[in-house]
């Protein structure tokens, strides 16, 4: 059975997969899972482990200490989309902001633009015929990462579950002159996932992590040049990754993950080791009781992660374990029942896609992503 990307995710979205209220997996006790141990919470040191470079010979830790950083801004916007093309995922870098872009033809591309406008130019950049672009990052240099997979996908059966893998997977480099610099073919190691890649982070060596879901969680993670390096998996019964995945402002990539155990609405934080193929050590915990969690991590302007979910808004500090500043659910204008592309801007604010779907009425499982009523919400975050 075949079926198309929008429709896949609109059975997902039904089941809870994508949404912020629950998180779809195998619970087969027998599936061949490498479980993680996660040590006991301890104090991380703001440390950096940066040795990639794409098309820059400056050493990141020197560019970002050398950098002057905007004016913090405290504008709150809402921007009506005013493209004609549908649009449905978006990452940031510096001053630009780039855009996954879906045709009625099923064609997909990528459109740039400046923060704070209304549409983007289009990149000399197109999916292959039969692929689609999906999830996309940014990393410490300014380029581009995003995965382009099968555009229709087909359901089948393994070990007693239904599967929705992608048989053709790349993640592309495109630079920040819009040239597309690589194209990495993993095709190999992500067709024997449960699903397609669900986020992309890229780690301040050049590492790429990719999060899947199998049997609760699975990140693979590629070096620069698209070599395999590890498998990362989580026990389903412990910890459940919930998508939130992406690189801190050190450079290193960071998960948050659901505690299943404690059943309390507890999630960690914890440093994932693409080298060693290892969960690192749990930094904190975020307690909170209204059972909703956490599902977006970038870097922060004056913290080291923020983190999006269904209380909100937070800026997280790792030295001191604990939340720098909380923009509430309440404040935003937008609901957090649903899922929401960000990115953070150097001037201190998140950028979120309000993305708007129709679908079939006698199949709400069919559905599909139109450029009229998408907007972008800029909301003042950081605190100095």
């Amino acid at each position: 059975m075949k079926t198309q990307k929008y429709r896949l995710m609109g059975m997902l979205l039904l089941a809870g997969v994508l949404c912020l209220t629950g998180c779809g997996g195998s619970i087969d006790p027998k599936a061949d899972v490498m479980e993680g141990e996660v040590p006991q919470p301890v104090m991380q040191e703001d440390l950096a482990d940066s040795t990639y470079r794409v098309d820059d010979d400056t050493d990141p830790k020197e560019s970002s200490k050398s950098s002057v950083l905007p004016p913090l801004s405290t504008e709150a916007q809402t921007i009506d989309y005013k493209g004609s093309i549908p649009i449905d995922y978006l990452t940031a870098s510096a001053d630009v902001v780039y855009l996954v872009s879906r045709d009625q033809d099923g064609g997909s591309g990528i459109l740039k633009m400046k923060p704070g406008e209304a549409d983007g130019e289009a990149l000399q950049v197109t999916a292959p015929d039969g692929m689609v672009f999906s999830v996309m990052t940014t990393d410490e240099q300014g380029n581009l990462y995003v995965v382009a997979e099968d555009r229709d996908i087909e359901a089948v059966m393994r070990d007693d579950e239904v599967v929705c893998p992608t048989e053709h997977c790349e993640v592309w480099r495109v630079s920040p002159s819009g040239e597309v610099a690589a194209k990495l073919d993993i095709s190999e190691y992500v067709k024997q996932e449960v699903f397609s890649p669900r986020m992309i982070a890229v780690a301040g060596n050049g590492d790429i992590y990719l999060s899947t879901q199998n049997d609760g969680t699975a990140v693979l993670a590629f070096d620069a040049e698209g070599n395999f390096l590890n498998k990362i998996s989580y026990d389903y019964k412990v910890y459940t990754l919930r998508t939130a995945m992406g690189r801190g402002r050190d450079g290193k990539v960071y998960a948050v993950l659901w505690d299943s155990i404690a059943n309390d609405g507890t999630s960690v934080i914890v440093e994932l080791d693409g080298r060693n193929g290892s969960i690192g050590d749990v930094t904190s915990f975020l307690l909170h009781s209204d059972g909703s969690f956490y599902n977006c991590v970038c870097p922060g302007r004056d913290c080291d992660l923020v983190i999006f979910g269904g209380q909100g808004i937070l800026g997280y500090d790792l030295g001191s374990a604990s939340i720098k500043w909380k923009v509430p659910a309440g404040e935003l204008p937008f609901s957090t029942e649903g899922y929401f592309p960000m990115a953070t801007l150097p001037d201190g604010r998140v950028l979120f896609l309000d993305r708007n779907y129709k679908w079939d009425e006698d199949d709400p499982t069919n559905m599909w992503v139109v450029a009229e009523g998408t907007k972008f919400h800029y909301v003042p975050a950081a605190q100095q």
